[in-house]
């Protein structure tokens, strides 16, 4: 009987040391934690105005380090403008860093007014000559 007495704070130690290591996993391997890495991701791109934006984690997948999210933004000032976007991050350390992201899909008015966005496409250079009449006539269409 002395023995188990002997045996019980070494059984202790390890089942405290097994299950401080499962909650520190079950900590990362959350959306709070996600959420945090997404946002933290967020506010390294200048001119994004995130304070005008609901973030909600919608569903996350963990596989090993690494971790597949789907995110949905939503318009504080306009509830029906919403944006999903697609997630992939990776372990650092003790937390996630996104590795990339993929815009999912919109619903709700055009945040443009209605105005179709213009397409930026610049012409290429071309060189004129200084002799206009040097450029042979071409065929129309």
């Amino acid at each position: 009987m002395n023995n188990r007495f002997r045996l019980f704070p070494l059984f202790l130690a390890s089942f405290l040391i097994l299950f401080g290591g499962c909650r520190r996993f079950a900590g990362i391997n959350s959306k709070a934690a996600v959420q945090t890495a997404i946002e933290a991701h967020l506010k390294q791109r200048p001119g994004l105005a995130m304070s005008n934006m609901s973030t909600n984690v919608q569903d996350v997948k963990f596989e090993g380090d690494k971790a597949t999210a789907r995110v949905m933004f939503q318009s504080k000032d306009v509830p029906d403008l919403k944006v999903e976007v697609g997630y992939v991050l990776h372990r650092a350390g003790d937390h996630w860093e996104v590795e990339s992201s993929t815009p999912m899909g919109g619903v709700g008015g055009n945040p443009h007014g209605g105005v179709p966005v213009p397409q930026s496409n610049p012409a290429p250079s071309q060189s004129v000559p200084a002799n206009p009449s040097a450029i042979p006539p071409q065929a129309s269409h």
